[in-house]
């Protein structure tokens, strides 16, 4: 019977009695006796009902442990609260679990999905290629969150980072900079090399030259301590620009940091826009110039996009935030 929705007449038809006693027992309105009621109840159990509709209900969301600390994960935070928010609008239940290097690199399903029967998955951040394909082929509606690769063809939902990052170098272009340096590691993830993709095409439509450093060229996915490959690129140049256009919000601190430390300040030694518009203490003082993602959008289109039942071709979504300007970009026109 569990091949297939199990329906009242169903139980109704199991018990010899009619579907109207049936209806009344299962939404405990009066007309029935308790017994018949309790009769009705147990046989409704045995018979898996409701269980196909409750089962539809869940969502799991998974998350690399190593993007789950405060700082760079508070992207991930916020996408997710939003998530559980629209989720349980729409009748869903989303649950979140993070994932471990372990966990990742023995590239098994997650646990939970022997435990739970869920709708969807939705993986958010960076995860490798080859756990990801567990879920391309796990037969549920599968989705990627801030991430994509271009051989798995999967729905994916993504800021628009190419744009956003030709805007912000655009606008330091516009305040008369033309020494401008990318700073992020463009091998760690999709989002960040699309920000680098978006910084070249802006320097490369201007005609001004596209540089380089060692901390854009590190693949600084098993290497955790991002300071002090940031802290060696930049004592490694020779000549510092005039404005940095950062992958993050937290990398453009570090970088105010770092050369602050060398008795240098921003905006008037040097300018810095950052990425993702992170509403933290750390980063609030900056009165940093960035580009706000659309949390709440990316949220509610990965809900939408694992609740639709339509049998679409996959898709890969980008949303538009907005720039943000504020105190961190000084105009040396």
């Amino acid at each position: 019977m569990r091949n297939r929705t199990v329906s009242m007449d169903d139980i109704a038809k199991a018990l010899g009695v009619s579907k109207n006693a049936v209806s009344l027992a299962l939404r405990g309105k009066d007309g029935v006796s308790e017994d018949l009621r309790q009769k009705i109840a147990a046989k409704a159990r045995e018979m898996g009902y409701g269980q196909e509709k409750q089962s539809s209900q869940y969502i799991l969301a998974l998350i690399p442990q190593r993007n789950t600390h405060l700082l760079d994960g508070m992207f991930y935070q916020q996408v997710c609260f939003h998530m559980e928010s629209y989720a349980r609008s729409k009748g869903y239940l989303l649950t979140i679990c993070s994932v471990s290097e372990e966990e990742e690199k023995a590239c098994l399903p997650h646990p939970m999905l022997k435990q739970m029967p869920f709708q969807g998955v939705a993986t958010i951040g960076n995860l490798s290629k080859e756990y990801c394909m567990l879920y391309r082929n796990c037969g549920i509606k599968y989705l990627m969150v801030d991430q994509y690769y271009d051989d798995i063809p999967v729905d994916s939902i993504t800021t628009a980072n190419t744009s956003a990052t030709y805007m912000l170098t655009q606008h330091l272009i516009e305040k008369g900079h033309k020494k401008i340096q990318y700073i992020g590691p463009r091998k760690r993830t999709s989002s960040l090399f699309d920000r680098w993709r978006g910084y070249q095409q802006a320097m490369d439509d201007h005609g001004f030259p596209i540089l380089t450093n060692s901390y854009v060229e590190a693949d600084s996915r098993d290497n955790g301590d991002d300071y002090s490959l940031l802290k060696s690129a930049l004592d490694a140049m020779e000549e510092l620009p005039t404005a940095f256009v950062c992958g993050h919000d937290v990398t453009a601190k570090q970088v105010i940091d770092i050369l602050g430390a060398q008795g240098l300040s921003c905006p008037q030694d040097f300018s810095v826009v950052g990425f993702d518009d992170i509403p933290i203490p750390e980063v609030a003082p900056l009165n940093l110039t960035t580009y706000r993602t659309p949390k709440a959008a990316i949220a509610q289109a990965s809900i939408d996009c694992l609740i639709q039942n339509a049998a679409l071709p996959p898709q890969k979504l980008e949303l538009y935030g907005e720039l943000v300007c504020r105190g961190s970009v000084r105009d040396i026109r």
